[in-house]
């Protein structure tokens, strides 16, 4: 046999050889994907810098919207009061936006690699017949299939661990300082940050492909793929209050929460429950009464069920945010483990000579 020949055998049977493989069938997608992490990254970073300058020079750093007061000046409601009011009022006016972009682009990542990357890896290889060249080397189906998913999966995840890392050091440096109103436990940017977006990334790429690998045709794979994960992220949004026990803020007669601390109103995630409280204590969900046509209606309907003036909201604490994180992201690599398994399970089933016409 011809060096240049045995060579050529070498490279593409073994391990080895479908390593070798996979890296230079996709090395045009882990170019591209590159680049695209360093774009979103550098523009990260860029703004990160720009908000922090920002608030340095104009010398509100350190402070939050939610105080009287900031350095000891008076922070007004309005604009054009003073040069603190303004500066929180820039802020909220360019880098809001801004955050909430940035984590829409980042949530749409995941949508983007299960879609575009994990569904075609192999439903294309099914669909045209080339995995039947591969088979016929020296290499098992399970070693074909763990080569596939090895290298694009590490790919992918290098880029969301470190789009994620870098979102979650601009936005809540942003939430600590002036943007309070952002409900860090809402889709954008609970899952855009941490480690639930690098887990959530892990879970669409590998839903992309099991669908690929029993659908066995790439475009109507990747048009389920698309729909499975946004229920995925639909049902993680309903499913994330109820991960952790909520807590209880309680108003006064007059429903106001002035009890609670300030830093505990503003810095939490509220709005899982709300209504009021009878004398017993007991809670009224503000829910009940929705269906009256008018306030009057209303408020006969909630006397009815003995409610008094004192409302109550469930909320989670900003010492919530990392316990969510992780206990999501679990939730999510076992999805993701599990739907190895199934992989790895059906392409040993598989027929050798299935038609894929």
């Amino acid at each position: 046999m011809p060096r240049d020949r045995a060579r050529r055998t070498t490279r593409t049977g073994g391990a080895n050889g479908v390593t070798w493989l996979v890296r230079r069938q996709y090395r045009t997608m882990f170019c591209t994907g590159a680049a695209l992490v360093v774009a979103i990254a550098g523009y990260i970073v860029w703004q990160r810098f720009a908000m922090t300058g920002y608030l340095r020079d104009h010398g509100i750093a350190g402070c939050a919207d939610w105080k009287a007061t900031c350095h000891g000046e008076p922070i007004p409601d309005g604009r054009g009061e003073s040069p603190v009011g303004d500066a929180f009022f820039h802020i909220s006016d360019v880098y809001r936006p801004r955050i909430l972009a940035t984590g829409r682009v980042l949530l749409a990542l995941p949508a983007l690699f299960g879609v575009f990357v994990g569904a075609p890896l192999v439903a294309r290889e099914l669909e045209n017949g080339t995995h039947k060249l591969v088979w016929t080397q020296s290499v098992s189906r399970t070693r074909w299939l763990t080569a596939q998913l090895a290298l694009p999966l590490a790919a992918v995840l290098t880029g969301s661990a470190l789009l994620s890392a870098l979102y979650t050091w601009w936005w809540r440096t942003a939430r600590a300082t002036t943007l309070t109103d952002i409900a860090w436990g809402t889709t954008v940017p609970f899952d855009a940050s941490g480690p639930a977006a690098v887990a959530l990334t892990a879970l669409s790429f590998l839903l992309g492909t099991a669908i690929g690998l029993v659908v066995a045709r790439t475009l109507p794979a990747m048009v389920v793929t698309f729909g499975a994960i946004a229920g995925v992220v639909y049902g993680l949004a309903a499913l994330r209050p109820h991960l952790m026990p909520t807590r209880t803020m309680v108003s006064d007669a007059d429903g106001h929460f002035g009890r609670t601390p300030q830093h505990v109103f503003y810095t939490s995630w509220r709005g899982m429950a709300d209504g009021y409280l009878t004398r017993t204590g007991e809670k009224v969900p503000g829910d009940l009464c929705s269906g009256a046509d008018s306030s009057s209606a209303m408020h006969r309907c909630f006397a009815r069920l003995g409610a008094t003036g004192r409302g109550y909201v469930e909320y989670h604490p900003a010492s919530h945010f990392w316990p969510l994180q992780w206990i999501q992201a679990g939730i999510c690599l076992a999805a993701a483990a599990a739907l190895t398994v199934f992989c790895l399970w059906w392409i040993r089933r598989r027929p050798s000579g299935r038609a894929t016409a």
